[in-house]
């Protein structure tokens, strides 16, 4: 006999022990196999293994009643039957039926109802010969449908009741004898514990729907401060995708807020419940960049002493995010591209592939297209990773959202030791001509400063004009219309200033970049700007 057919008749007998049918699935045991299913009792192992299937199988809690109820018809070889489940209010309601008339499920419910109301003594209602029997004489449905024998037995689950189990038959030949009787209780304390353990798996999905609903109203886009077009326009964007499993571009300058965007799109997406994992490709040395993101085992180099999960293996399920995916090496973007079409990586030192299911979001300040062009990132990859876009504007191109932002950020970092409570309008006028190389990062960065170091409530524009590196530059009105008198173009004064700076610098980059408060980067950006444009900066 089969190690599973042992022991599964093995486990039929410890559960069948002390019943009728206990010395049948011993003799199963010892002949080696089991008889032909002439008899419930013969086919009582059968009935456990199909149950096991319930339990490991059907998660949908009607569905596990439905499939329950046939099986009970099926071993019993019953005609009808109804199973009930007890709801929070100690009401019965039928989860699953078959072949019943409305009158017959009526009475079945108050048959349950006494089966309930004798839990204590284990009562089951039982009769092999219902017509004749004076107990159900006052019920309609036994004489209506010629319901020659019947039983309902109690469904339990971790020593309550939690529904009823009922069939009949109107047959002479089929009525049921004791033997059907224990056969029943028995299998309904294996259903009661299915049905209860889907019902509080059903109960859980819900819990967690709302749940995951609750951290998309608190969360995802809704956390993302601003009015502005282009912004608004991005964040419908990330409403539509979010939920796919497309491969996302994030491209905007350095402190746009790309990885909030990241954020956004997990916190919208069906794997919210899993990790979401960031990594910047730009902090970290290109020789430690590759057993960051794939693992390594123990021995696979020199200070490797025990295993080491990757991002990629930590973001199973979930989200990884790559920032600055730009400044990563030919030979890594080749093992990222892997990954991505195969689903599956290798730890450094091992030889065994591991799969993994990871939605990967990239970030990059750089232009790709270019570098593609350049031969500075892998063209495969580009098309790999640029199938949903989102191109995040500066800062200096959406003014009218740094109130917003200022105000939001003023509240996040008030203590009952700040003082201030609100910015002047000539504060704001001065934050809002400012270009902000550094973009939100700087903004929010700039209003803790002005919150920890002000000493009065309202911030005026003496406060803010040491913050802004002494540069602030003058915005043009949105839209085509006339500029006010005495205002001229961003861009022209952006321009000077820098210009100025250069020359008071002697061209030293560095210095001219530390005099105007902004990065050598943005610095360098701007200065191809110009080049672009036939301007001689040096």
């Amino acid at each position: 006999m089969s190690d599973k057919r042992e022991d599964m008749l093995r486990r039929a007998q410890e559960m069948l022990k002390g019943s009728r049918f206990e010395g049948d699935v011993a003799r199963a045991r010892e002949d080696g196999a089991a008889g032909p299913p002439s008899t419930v009792a013969d086919d009582a192992s059968r009935l456990l293994l199909r149950i096991s299937e319930i339990l490991n199988s059907i998660l949908a809690f009607e569905e596990v009643g439905q499939r329950a109820l046939e099986l009970a018809i099926r071993y019993l070889n019953a005609e009808r039957g109804v199973i009930f489940f007890l709801d929070e209010k100690q009401h019965f309601v039928p989860i699953a039926q078959a072949n019943v008339e409305p009158r017959c499920v009526e009475d079945a419910m108050e048959y349950s109802a006494s089966v309930l109301r004798s839990a204590a003594e284990d009562h089951v209602l039982w009769s092999g010969d219902a017509m004749n029997d004076q107990r159900f004489s006052q019920f309609e449905s036994i004489h209506a449908f010629n319901i020659r024998s019947f039983m309902c037995v109690p469904l339990k689950a971790r020593g309550s009741i939690v529904g009823t189990v009922y069939v009949d038959n109107r047959s002479l030949e089929d009525t049921f004898d004791t033997r059907a009787l224990d056969f029943l209780r028995m299998f309904a304390n294996i259903a009661g514990v299915a049905i209860e353990n889907a019902r509080l798996h059903e109960r859980k999905e819900i819990e967690n729907r709302s749940l995951r609903s609750d951290i998309r109203e608190r969360g995802g886009v809704r956390q993302i401060v601003g009015t502005d077009s282009k912004l608004r326009h991005v964040l419908d964007v990330v409403e539509r995708v979010a939920d796919s499993t497309a491969t996302v571009l994030v491209i905007g300058e350095s402190g746009t807020g790309k990885e909030m965007i990241a954020r956004a799109i997990h916190q919208g997406s069906a794997r919210l419940g899993r990790a979401f994992v960031a990594l910047n490709c730009a902090a970290i040395p290109e020789q430690l960049l590759e057993s960051e993101l794939f693992g390594y085992v123990k021995g696979a180099f020199t200070g490797a002493q025990a295993n080491k999960v990757g991002k990629f293996e930590a973001a199973d399920g979930g989200t990884l995010f790559l920032d600055e995916i730009g400044d990563m090496s030919l030979p890594l973007q080749a093992k990222i591209l892997r990954v991505l079409q195969e689903g599956t990586l290798e730890p450094l030192g091992s030889n065994k592939v591991r799969a993994v299911d990871v939605r990967i979001v990239a970030a990059t300040n750089r232009n790709l297209a270019k570098m593609v062009q350049d031969g500075a990132f892998r063209e495969d990859l580009y098309y790999r990773l640029n199938v949903i876009v989102l191109d995040l504007p500066p800062l200096r191109a959406r003014p009218g959202d740094i109130p917003h932002l200022a105000a939001h950020f003023l509240v996040k970092c008030t203590t009952g030791k700040t003082q201030v409570r609100e910015f002047s309008p000539e504060a704001m006028a001065l934050m809002q001509a400012y270009a902000w190389p550094g973009n939100i990062r700087e903004l929010e960065n700039c209003v803790l400063r002005l919150a920890l170091l002000t000493t009065h409530e309202v911030v005026t524009a003496a406060d803010v004009q040491p913050l802004l590196g002494g540069h602030p530059v003058m915005r043009p009105q949105q839209g085509t219309e006339a500029l006010r008198p005495g205002l001229r173009p961003l861009d022209e004064i952006e321009r000077e200033a820098i210009l100025a700076a250069l020359g008071h610098c002697g061209g030293n980059r560095t210095a001219a970049a530390h005099a105007l408060g902004i990065s050598v980067r943005t610095l360098q950006y701007k200065i191809k700007e110009y080049q672009a444009l036939g301007i001689r900066v040096d």
